[in-house]
């Protein structure tokens, strides 16, 4: 049943008003994005499903909501009824739905809508829906939503844009270059972005200007919206599990040095040692650490290494790597073994990162009217 009724006696303002509740609600909004993004603009249920992260029963109810509003129809294809593994209802505009979404402009995003679905790699099962037979929607619905393939995105007034805001910048023909890119590619509103590392592979491009630089540019002009994605401000990566460790980073920090101690320990079994090492003197001597080993025909171990790198004597080293902060401890030693070609670092530790995550990019809606 309908959640957006028809307005009774509220006027005009009252009627725009429920129309926008009806198209703008973030379920039914998508789907309409996603039927004028499909190739035959006749997506199934699956279709649906697989392309928004929505369940199925969600869906279908405001799939309900819009055929009662008669924005969209159920169209279906009773030869596929008995055929394995295709499906026989698709969901289409009305005739009285190419009407709305034109008077509420949604056809202008025909185009990115479309680039929007032949970027999105399809599962097996999406892509066998998405070649199935279906029914020919009406030549009114069909026509209404027709790009003509002739005809390439008129990049004129972007163009024009960019270089009244950014003419006296050495990088503006790559930032024409990239913001074209992004059009071509589908990277509007609805898209999550790209980060600035993804720009020159995920489209494809060659500019002369550094990302970063052309990037900015087009921020501060409007035409890219940088957005930071949902989620924790910091991430804390454990280089040992080339993971995220957030909410377990102490813990995380005392298993390396765990790690890293074992790794000190085990040079315990010396490779070599010095004339006059203590360890000759007997079965009755007793010392606390050995003499300086070979580390890699070097004569320097972990060991001293870190001693030398925190300026404590050899045998504090275990006790002062438990004591204190332990991502400070565990990080200083990573970086210390890691700068010296005396010695190997064992897979068994790593450094705890903090990392910011990246900015993503995507046209505004201002850029994509232009186009």
């Amino acid at each position: 049943m309908s959640d957006a009724p028809a307005a009774e006696g509220g006027g005009p303002f009252e009627e725009q008003r429920q129309i926008y509740d009806l198209l703008s609600q973030e379920t039914r909004h998508l789907i309409l994005q996603f039927i004028l993004g499909h190739p035959e603009h006749l997506p199934s249920l699956d279709e649906l499903a697989y392309m928004m992260p929505k369940n199925k029963a969600a869906i279908r109810d405001q799939l309900e909501v819009l055929s009662d509003n008669d924005i969209i129809d159920c169209y279906r294809y009773p030869p596929n009824e008995d055929a394995r593994d295709l499906p026989s209802q698709f969901y289409g505009l009305t005739e009285h739905g190419v009407d709305t979404l034109y008077e509420y402009n949604y056809l202008r995003g025909l185009p990115v809508a479309r680039a929007l679905y032949e970027n999105t790699r399809l599962s097996e099962k999406a892509q066998r829906h998405r070649d199935a037979p279906r029914p020919e929607l009406p030549d009114t619905v069909r026509d209404a939503l027709t790009i003509d393939e002739d005809d390439d995105p008129d990049f004129d007034r972007l163009e024009r844009y960019i270089r009244e805001q950014k003419g006296n910048t050495h990088s503006v023909a790559d930032q024409v270059t990239v913001a074209k890119a992004f059009y071509s590619a589908g990277i509007g509103l609805e898209k999550d972005g790209i980060k600035r590392t993804e720009l020159l592979d995920s489209l494809d491009i060659d500019i002369e200007y550094q990302p970063r630089t052309v990037l900015n540019h087009l921020v501060d002009a409007g035409v890219l919206d940088q957005t930071v994605p949902p989620g924790p401000d910091v991430f804390a990566i454990s280089e040992r599990l080339d993971d995220i460790v957030n909410g377990q980073v102490t813990e995380e920090a005392e298993v390396n040095l765990d790690a890293l101690i074992a790794h000190i320990d085990d040079e315990l079994q010396v490779t070599a040692l010095s004339e006059d090492a203590a360890e000759r003197d007997g079965p009755q001597a007793r010392v606390s650490a050995p003499s300086v080993a070979v580390a890699d025909g070097a004569g320097r171990t972990v060991r001293s290494i870190l001693a030398a790198e925190f300026g404590i004597e050899p045998e504090q080293l275990i006790d002062f790597l438990r004591s204190g902060d332990p991502v400070d401890r565990l990080n200083t030693a990573v970086k210390a073994i890691e700068s010296s070609e005396e010695v190997t670092k064992s897979e068994d530790y790593g450094q705890i990162v903090f990392v910011n995550p990246a900015y993503r990019y995507r046209l505004t809606e201002q850029a994509i009217e232009f186009v």
